[in-house]
């Protein structure tokens, strides 16, 4: 039953009909096959009217898929896709571990590993910083693209028109006194790092923070991700952005190359 497989989690902060749906997901991973909606009920320990709503959402993303003859439930093709995008994120996260471990050690700040996922950004691998002052933003959260280093990498490979789009559905929200909120500006911002090949949130998605970003490429040529540094102002100074900066450019150049791409 749900509840009982959910009791550990008890002391967390849950939105319990998510929670409920990832729990009956887990419960079809376990089944064989297909299974009909009194089963998957009675094994879930919910009730056939709530069990209804949960599988319904779950069909609408593909997550679950219900037979049109048998009406039986088994999981659905997106989580083929879902799975397959994390096994790239590991396998991508695997192969840069020496290389965020040598920016870490060459900077001694907190090193990080990012992908764009939907209209944001998210960290899928980091090595903390040793200081005990540092930053150290959580492993899965996400970022938005306008007003971090990372992002705006990730941004600096978007054609014209997709990022019109991007701007045009979410806007540009302010989230500092330094975040870039005029597109005109975010525009020249992107210009200049695709000339210089390296990103600075200068206090943009938090005070007293400043991140310095490359790209990763792929064998043609394509930005799949950022590498990173993250650190306080007091030690990523203004006279030293420069240097921090050329740093993670060439251990991110180095990262690309180990995956077949060459700048030349």
């Amino acid at each position: 039953m749900i509840d009982a497989k959910r009791k550990s989690a008890s002391g967390a902060s849950l939105v319990r009909s998510l929670d409920k749906a990832l729990a009956v997901l887990e419960l079809l991973a376990d089944i064989e096959g297909d299974v009909s909606l009194g089963s998957l009920a009675a094994s879930a320990g919910l009730p056939k009217s709530t069990l209804v709503r949960l599988l319904g959402t779950l069909r609408q993303h593909n997550l679950v898929h219900q037979d049109p003859k048998t009406r039986r439930y088994r999981l659905g093709w997106a989580l083929i896709y879902l799975g397959k995008a994390a096994e790239r994120q590991s396998n991508l996260a695997q192969v840069m571990a020496p290389f965020l471990e040598q920016l870490a050690n060459e900077t001694g700040e907190t090193a990080s590993l990012a992908m764009l996922r939907g209209h944001r950004a998210v960290y899928i691998a980091q090595i903390p910083s040793k200081n005990i002052i540092r930053g150290v933003p959580p492993i899965g959260s996400d970022l938005q693209l306008h007003c971090t280093a990372v992002g705006k990498i990730l941004l600096s490979d978007f054609p014209d028109e997709g990022l019109d789009q991007l701007i045009h559905q979410y806007g540009l929200p302010r989230v500092t006194e330094n975040t870039i909120v005029n597109v005109a500006h975010l525009r020249r911002e992107l210009a200049q790092i695709r000339e210089k090949g390296s990103a600075l949130d200068n206090e943009e998605a938090e005070p007293g923070g400043r991140c310095i970003a490359a790209p990763i490429r792929d064998g043609k040529g394509h930005v799949i991700a950022a590498l990173s540094i993250t650190g306080p102002t007091s030690r990523l100074t203004d006279e030293q952005v420069d240097e921090y900066a050329g740093i993670v450019r060439s251990v991110a150049d180095q990262a690309s190359r180990s995956l077949s791409f060459s700048g030349d």
